[in-house]
Formats: structure tokens, sequence, C-alpha cells
């Protein structure tokens, strides 16, 4: 009866991938589908943020497969001398939080009325759009 919104994000207001799950689904086996998604739109990527549910030796293997840092806090039962985080880079992942206040101030797809995935989706598209569009408009503004 729930859905998860997933989303590779460049900043605040820039989605560059985005998929819908059932609430239910772990967000683990999305990451390299979604990475996969988000190479083929930005191919220069050198590194990844997310959080402790992205933690696992294969998911961090298949990020430096294709040469992308993952950034990834371990999760509490896990070695410390295992990866390595950078806390500055690790800070930045609160644009992807932005990103969805953002999207939340939308009541239409903060309540989800859509009953069909593709209707929700194209209604997200249409939103991250939207949240875009009025960024670059304040931005150019003189």
């Amino acid at each position: 009866m729930s859905t998860k919104v997933i989303v590779t994000a460049a900043d605040e207001h820039t989605a560059v991938a985005v998929d819908v799950v059932p609430g239910q689904a772990n967000d683990a086996p999305l990451l390299v589908p979604m990475l996969d998604r988000t190479l083929g739109r930005v191919p220069d990527l050198d590194e990844i943020v997310g959080d402790k549910g992205f933690d696992g030796d294969r998911l961090r293997e298949a990020c430096l497969d294709r040469d992308v840092n993952p950034n990834i806090p371990l999760r509490a039962n896990r070695d410390p001398n295992t990866w390595t985080l950078d806390p500055e880079g690790y800070k930045e992942r609160n644009r992807v939080e932005r990103l969805f206040a953002n999207l939340k101030q939308f009541r239409r797809v903060a309540t989800r009325y859509e009953k069909l995935k593709v209707t929700y989706l194209g209604l997200l598209h249409l939103t991250l759009g939207f949240i875009r569009h009025r960024r670059r408009n304040t931005v150019n503004r003189p």
C-alpha cells in the first residue's frame, strides 16, 4: 500500500534518474540499475553518495567496476577498516533530501493520488522538470 521513489540527483534541483518501486522493496538491489541509468546520462560520474542501506561489498565493487567511488557509511556490524568514508563528501547527501523536500511541496506527489505506476512516474517527471525550470528562472533573473 506504499510507494518508494528512488532518485539519483546532481543537486537539490536536478534529478538525473527516477523510478518508483513498491514500499516493501529493499533499496539495495536498485543501486546498480539506477547507477547504470545515471551513467548513461552523466558518463563522467566520479562519486556516488548513499546511505547505510547501500552498504555491501558486492554493491561497492559494482560501483568500482564502473569507475565510480562509493561514498557510503558502514553499517554498525561491519569492520570499520574494510572501506573508507569521506565525511566531507557525505555531507552532500543532504542535497537529495532537499530534492525530496521540494517534491513534497506538491500535494499530488506527496499523497500519491495516482493508482498506476506509469501515471505516478509521469507526474514525478513533470514535477521534477518543474522544480528544475523554476530554479533556472530564479537564478537567471537580473
